[in-house]
């Protein structure tokens, strides 16, 4: 074991205040590899969890666990056998790289059709940063990878700021597309521009649609442009879902998007609208209603048009690398880094994952001293 030690932002539970605390870094074992964490960003699903919106007792304080699963850094160590990353890239201490959580069985039907997710996968969360190796979250100076799990080296062009979100808002949104076709001149709508949303019009763009963005938030609108829209909508001067339909129809002279995606968590009643803007046979992919959100549907539109219902959650190993080759290629066109719109320090995190609640973030990270 080694005599370094790391600090770690560590929550107890639902309304239990989080405390600062310091772990020893241990020393990988063989086909792991510990990494320093530079920076971490907030995933909507931190915000779930520290709001106990995925069950369990609030209020009651529970073994500690370090929360958080977004981030970028530098390998620390190897263990005895690692040389290279998930795609065969040589790694070595110092190589910045950024990770996966999960840990695919690669013996259920769902891993053995290929089929995202799988589930039987095993993740960081849950594990108490009081055991060994205590380093099994983001929002801290070190993580412990272990072996299987999937990890990439970055680009150099590639800032941290940008590698940051790879895993797993633009991966989740990369591997939502690869279920959808974008035919010849077609339309892609997009419910929402956080960080998601922003994410998903250069992949649209790159799949060779023309992208439509909806929010109600000016400022995000004008980095959605940014990101390759050719025309937003802004739902405080559309403000009723027929005001938007009617626009979307405009635009798309008539006929609608071949498809809409749904990246706004929490708002549900989005839902009948996108369906009703979509063209006959389009598609509605909805990856951010993650909660337990019910949704009224009219049948009888949605059978007579044709339309499909898919929703996608997680992603293969080889889309990361699919994001980053996207990133690399279009460093220069698209603002990667400016989709993380706050930073805070290790000691803040808390206060990061309230300003992400309530929405008064694009998209908040933590940078590590």
């Amino acid at each position: 074991m080694s005599a370094l030690m790391g600090k770690a932002v560590v929550n107890f539970g639902p309304g239990i205040p989080w405390e600062m605390r310091e772990y020893p870094v241990p020393s990988p074992k063989p086909g792991a590899m510990v990494l320093k964490i530079s920076m971490a960003s907030i995933c909507g699903s931190d915000v779930h969890a520290y709001l106990g919106e995925f069950g369990g007792p609030k209020g009651v304080r529970q073994k500690p666990s370090i929360l958080g699963h977004e981030f970028v850094g530098r390998v620390h160590e190897l263990g005895e056998g690692v040389c290279t990353d998930t795609v065969g890239r040589r790694l070595e201490v110092g190589d910045r790289v950024l990770w996966s959580p999960s840990m695919l069985c690669g013996r259920c039907p769902s891993c053995l059709r290929e089929v995202v997710p799988c589930p039987n996968r095993k993740e960081h969360q849950g594990t108490t940063s009081d055991d060994w190796p205590h380093f099994k979250g983001a929002f801290a100076e070190y993580y412990y990878l272990n072996p299987g799990q999937w990890v990439y080296k970055v680009p150099d062009v590639v800032p941290d700021s940008a590698a940051v979100y790879v895993d797993c808002a633009a991966a989740t949104v990369a591997y939502a597309l690869t279920k959808v076709d974008f035919p010849m001149g077609s339309w892609g709508l997009i419910q929402g521009a956080g960080g998601l949303g922003l994410c998903a019009a250069p992949m649209m763009k790159d799949r060779g649609a023309r992208v439509i963005v909806v929010d109600k938030r000016a400022e995000r609108l004008e980095l959605a442009r940014a990101f390759g829209a050719d025309h937003t909508i802004d739902g405080t001067e559309y403000p009723t879902p027929e005001s938007r339909i009617e626009r979307v129809r405009e635009l798309t002279k008539g006929v609608g998007p071949e498809v809409v995606l749904e990246v706004v968590a929490g708002a549900p009643e989005v839902v009948p609208e996108g369906l009703e803007m979509l063209a006959i046979g389009g598609t509605y992919l909805t990856v951010g209603l993650v909660g337990p959100y019910p949704v009224t549907i009219e049948m009888g539109p949605f059978i007579n048009k044709g339309l499909r219902l898919i929703g996608s959650a997680q992603f293969k190993a080889a889309t990361m690398a699919d994001v980053l080759d996207l990133m690399e290629r279009t460093i220069d066109k698209y603002p990667w880094d400016k989709v993380i719109s706050h930073t805070f320090r290790l000691e803040d995190t808390e206060e990061a994952i309230k300003q992400a609640a309530a929405g008064k973030v694009v998209r908040a990270a933590v940078v590590m001293d």
